[in-house]
């Protein structure tokens, strides 16, 4: 006997605690780039062991990811969804009370598997459909990761070395709180939709969007995982760092507030193409001028609709399909395992001054594989709802 269950249904309270469990992790995960000087100092690291810790997040998230993508449409959509949530509440108390360096890593492991999780299930329970709505809600759902990510490092520059483990008790507390509020608020299954055409050419496209999205994020979180080193070492405090780090990601979630109305105006891949080619020139800006924070910011800013954006175009050349959300988020945390971790190795040889070189390169790649895709001109198909 065939079992029919009910559709998904997300009321305001699961859309807006959905976003704010995206807050949490965001500025939890984002602090990596503030807690490695921390690191350093604690465990005697040198640049090329402390950035194993993307490494470990981003492996670990990518088994979250897989687990989030082939149980996003079999399994009610309330546990899919915010189970990941407490999940890295317990990985954040490890990561808090850690007395070796392999204890932290093993707690950045758990708070990955959550964190793969939760972003494969809440983005395409947001996402679907590649509405008008969905635009908005995908927009918003990643700005409020980036608003987080702006008070985290803030947060956690603040209470090294002294109030470290106290912030992450917080921080794992909260991450409970706002899982519930998703678990308690959402009902139903998330279905797939087998009747919907795809237009042709997609599997092309698609691929290439998924290609585009992993060099994006090695870009953006390649910045964003060594910005506040890079301060340092070019002879400022660690909370000028944290504040590149914080202003980088302040002008991510302006990027992608801002381009709300524009959204309505402009088709993603226009959107997409030309924040690729901003993201270059904000590079070529801070590589030839000494405004390293007005360059992260601008770097930060013509990033922020990249994300989303390149979601939406997605679900919308591949339409009914619920692991399309799942597929591009284990193609950008494999960007974002990879591009940190080998950026730590290089500049480990050659020195923290040719990191802004070094995200030339995924970025130029990002740009061409793009181009490649809108090069097709494949038709979007629109939910109206």
């Amino acid at each position: 006997m065939t079992l029919i269950h009910a559709p998904l249904k997300l009321n305001n309270v699961s859309v807006y605690s959905g976003i704010s469990i995206f807050a949490v992790m965001g500025g939890f995960t984002s602090s990596y780039g503030v807690m490695v000087p921390y690191f350093r100092d604690k465990f005697s690291l040198n640049l090329a062991e402390s950035g194993i810790i993307f490494f470990a997040h981003g492996i670990t998230a990518l088994l979250g990811v897989v687990i989030g993508t082939l149980s996003v449409s079999k399994f009610k959509a309330a546990y899919v969804g915010g189970l990941g949530a407490p999940l890295m509440g317990l990985g954040s108390v490890l990561i808090g009370l850690a007395p070796s360096w392999n204890i932290t890593l093993l707690g950045v492991a758990i708070v990955g598997i959550g964190f793969g999780a939760c972003d494969a299930t809440i983005s395409q329970f947001l996402s679907r459909g590649g509405s008008k709505k969905a635009v908005r809600l995908v927009n918003i759902l990643n700005a409020g990761f980036a608003i987080g990510a702006v008070i985290g490092p803030i947060l956690i520059a603040g209470a090294v070395p002294d109030l470290f483990t106290e912030l992450l008790f917080v921080w794992a507390a909260v991450f409970i709180g706002v899982g519930y509020l998703f678990i308690s608020n959402t009902s139903g299954y998330l279905k797939r939709d087998r009747s919907t055409a795809k237009p042709d050419g997609h599997k092309f496209v698609f691929a290439m969007l998924l290609i585009g999205i992993a060099f994006y994020v090695g870009v953006e979180v390649g910045a964003s995982g060594w910005i506040p080193t890079y301060m340092i070492d070019k002879g400022y405090s660690a909370q000028v760092g944290a504040t590149a780090l914080a202003l980088f990601f302040l002008s991510l979630a302006a990027g992608r507030i801002i381009i709300l109305p524009l959204a309505n105006k402009y088709s993603p891949t226009q959107i997409v193409l030309t924040s690729s080619v901003l993201i270059i020139f904000s590079l070529i800006f801070i590589g030839f001028t000494n405004m390293s924070l007005v360059g992260f910011s601008l770097m930060g800013f013509v990033c922020g609709p990249v994300f989303p954006t390149a979601m939406v175009w997605a679900v919308r050349i591949n339409p009914g399909d619920p692991r399309t959300a799942g597929f591009m988020m284990f193609a950008a945390i494999a960007g974002a395992s990879v591009s940190p971790s080998l950026m730590g190795i290089v500049m480990q040889r050659a020195g923290t001054e040719v990191l802004v070189w070094l995200l030339m390169v995924p970025a130029a790649v990002t740009l061409i594989v793009y181009a490649l895709a809108a090069k097709q001109k494949i038709a979007e198909h629109i939910e109206i709802h």
